[in-house]
């Protein structure tokens, strides 16, 4: 749901660069090296927010519900009624 705005505003930034990291804008020559790390950096970050962010959450969220889960044992090794 979130995917495309995201989308639109780190290439549409990037895009926007694109002039001045090509020396293609006059006068701005000597910020060729400035729009270059920008670009890069937008699109790495990009890459991170939609892809290692929503990784990590599930890996959090099966990790405590596995740990949640191993918690309600019993000593036994029966779970208890109310559980999984």
């Amino acid at each position: 749901m979130r995917t495309r705005p995201i989308l639109m505003t780190a290439f549409g930034t990037a895009a926007g660069m694109l002039p001045i990291a090509l020396e293609w804008a006059i006068g701005l020559e000597r910020l060729s090296p400035l729009a270059v790390v920008a670009v890069g950096g937008l699109l790495v970050s990009t890459f991170l927010t939609l892809i290692y962010v929503p990784l990590i959450y599930d890996l959090f969220a099966s990790m405590a519900a596995a740990t949640a889960q191993w918690f309600r044992r019993e000593p036994g090794g029966r779970a208890h009624a109310g559980s999984f």
